[in-house]
């Protein structure tokens, strides 16, 4: 087969992808690690680019980028590119969210349950010999009304998995009509604010949705609500979540993801805030890695491989 030129890929991909886009005529230039100054700096080379989350592709990078065709995101957050800029130099984004749908979803519940539940908790003090059963009494959602914000790929996995629990199902999505169903149920944010008890977040990060979960998002709620986000910690407005679990706005919170992830750049107000937050008992944080399951590297590799064999059947 004719060559269709070189892909770089930056990180730990499925073999599978590696071995389609040899089969599809690309040289693949595998380089687990690479720096971004290195990136810079050979990306002129390549007609394809495979990125995880170590690789970002802004305007800069992309000005250099003279042969680049395509841009695949192994996962679903496309903020670390440059979208609008690749389009104008006609490269094609494309990623792949339904690779991580299922283990993203199952977080999300598991998050959920082990908060009301108290199961983080209860386990902390019985490692210590602690036997707390009263105190650590535990909260059905048999009969919850839970409510998702953006209903995408993760957001109806998440709904998908709560079919079973007998809840009442609402969602909100600014950009989708029509999704509802018997189990589902389409709604405005209005009636989300008036009648949740849980509240899940499933949006990408935008301009549009950078803090969406601020002061005025909490203080909207009619109940104090339980509140999950696995999307991306930006999303979400720190000082306003501790503030509404210090109000007891908020029962108890479990998040994937943090507005700074990397702790050794974190300011002092930001490492007093989470200080506070972990004082508070009432949050469970794990390390951005529901959407990261032995599974989800081959999920990536067959979806992003379907998308770029469509990409020259265009």
């Amino acid at each position: 087969m004719e060559s269709k030129g070189k892909v770089l890929i930056t990180d730990k991909v499925d073999d599978l992808l590696i071995l389609g886009l040899e089969k599809l005529g690309y040289e693949c230039d595998f380089r687990v690690g690479i720096s971004q100054e290195e990136v810079d700096r050979i990306i002129y080379q390549f007609e394809g680019i495979v990125i995880t989350t170590k690789t970002t592709l802004y305007k800069p990078t992309l000005e250099k980028a003279s042969l680049l065709k395509w841009i695949a995101r192994a996962g679903s957050g496309m903020e670390i590119v440059d979208v609008e800029f690749a389009k104008s130099k006609n490269i094609k984004c494309i990623n792949s969210p339904e690779g991580n749908r299922n283990s993203v979803g199952e977080h999300a519940l598991a998050l959920l349950l082990a908060l009301t539940h108290n199961i983080v908790r209860a386990s902390k003090q019985t490692e210590k010999l602690i036997w707390q059963v009263e105190e650590n009494r535990v909260t059905e959602i048999l009969g919850m009304t839970i409510g998702i914000i953006g209903y995408g790929n993760t957001g109806s996995s998440f709904a998908e998995k709560l079919k079973m629990f007998g809840v009442k199902i609402l969602a909100y999505d600014k950009y989708k009509t029509d999704f509802g169903n018997e189990v589902v149920k389409e709604c405005e944010m209005e009636k989300l604010y008036s009648q949740c008890d849980v509240v899940s977040l499933h949006v990408p990060l935008t301009n549009e949705t950078h803090h969406l979960a601020n002061e005025n998002f909490f203080s909207s709620f009619k109940k104090k609500i339980y509140f999950i986000n696995t999307s991306r910690g930006k999303v979400v407005d720190t000082s306003a979540l501790l503030n509404a679990i210090i109000q007891h706005k908020i029962a108890g919170a479990g998040f994937d993801v943090l507005e700074n992830e990397n702790f050794s750049s974190h300011t002092s107000t930001e490492k007093s805030m989470l200080e506070h937050l972990i004082q508070t008992g009432k949050i469970i944080i794990t390390p951005h890695v529901a959407g990261k399951s032995f599974s989800t590297r081959k999920k990536f590799a067959e979806v992003l491989l379907a998308k770029i064999m469509a990409l020259h059947e265009l």
